[in-house]
């Protein structure tokens, strides 16, 4: 088998978005434990029907940093976890992945590599197994793929192969009422913020919009992103975020800003000083306040990950 696993442009996603919305992936269907017995799970997904082990002792998960910390929360070790850098993997410490072969998703794994961990389950998102192949990924395992980009129901999908909905429900309802428990004591919905980022050129994106990490949880504790109404309209919003020129850095209003920024892509660091030297930039309502705070937008992964960042978000709002 000579096939090479194509995570297409997962270094293009880096650069132009993070971890979302890079490629067209099939709408995904929500998990469904379909069937049970002694020793085996039906899961319906997004390909199919799939018969999995109940108690799998070798999976490969396919689904970078957020499906790698949801498996290792309900004790999970994974054999091979695709993740964006190997030696800097945030929120998860080496311990945990002590015995996890961690592989960059930007690079070239061949089916190969995948067949020597002899994996009994493969599990992803939908847009790694619909990048790679879920008929080839399914000639080397069971192949089970959940839904990636809000990280909450991604944690609920996750536990639901494991035969964990029921707790995941729990964490998930608990986690909730904690973000309307903060967003009442800070005064969110009274708040307009604005969220950014700066790639490398530099090009500036400013995010209205899910399903990002930082704007999503925005806007569950009640924030107004900014722009609305006219101004957001001229934009062209495609998940979630608008690039904009220079001429229209007016359109980053808010009160507070809060730029989503990544040290591991090359050049992003020195785009980001160099807007801050432009006269433009200085001119913002925000930056002219000092109410500037950035955020890792690859830093928050998984369940664990958000409870992580709505404390940092609570922390930057305050």
């Amino acid at each position: 088998m000579k096939k090479s696993l194509s995570f297409i442009a997962i270094v293009l996603c880096l650069l132009c978005a993070g971890l979302v919305g890079c490629g067209q992936a099939p709408e995904a269907t929500p998990v469904r434990v379909v069937s049970e017995t002694e020793s085996t799970r039906t899961i319906e997904h997004t390909f199919g029907t799939t018969e999995i082990p109940k108690t799998p002792q070798r999976v490969i998960a396919l689904g970078e940093e957020g499906l790698l910390a949801d498996l290792l929360d309900i004790g999970i070790q994974p054999v091979a976890s695709i993740v964006n850098i190997p030696e800097d993997v945030p929120m998860i410490a080496p311990e945990e992945v002590a015995g996890t072969e961690l592989l960059r998703s930007s690079g070239d794994i061949s089916f190969e590599t995948l067949v020597a961990f002899d994996p009994d389950l493969i599990v992803g998102t939908v847009f790694f197994v619909d990048s790679a192949g879920y008929e080839q990924l399914a000639e080397i395992a069971p192949v089970v793929a959940v839904g990636g980009d809000d990280p909450l129901a991604s944690y609920i999908e996750t536990l639901t192969v494991f035969g964990l909905r029921e707790q995941a429900e729990t964490d998930v309802a608990a986690f909730r009422e904690r973000v309307s428990a903060e967003a009442t004591r800070i005064g969110a919905a009274a708040m307009e913020v604005s969220v950014a980022a700066i790639y490398p050129g530099p090009s500036v994106a400013l995010f209205v919009d899910g399903p990002q990490p930082v704007p999503l949880l925005l806007r569950e504790l009640g924030v107004t992103l900014l722009p609305t109404g006219a101004a957001r309209e001229e934009l062209d919003v495609r998940n979630g975020r608008a690039f904009i020129s220079d001429e229209r850095l007016d359109l980053i209003s808010g009160e507070r800003l809060i730029l989503t920024q990544s040290a591991s892509v090359e050049g992003e660091m020195e785009a980001v000083a160099e807007m801050a030297a432009n006269p433009l930039w200085a001119q913002l309502p925000a930056v002219q306040a000092g109410n500037v705070v950035t955020l890792n937008r690859i830093g928050y992964p998984g369940f664990r990950g958000q409870q992580a960042l709505l404390g940092d978000l609570v922390e930057a709002l305050e």
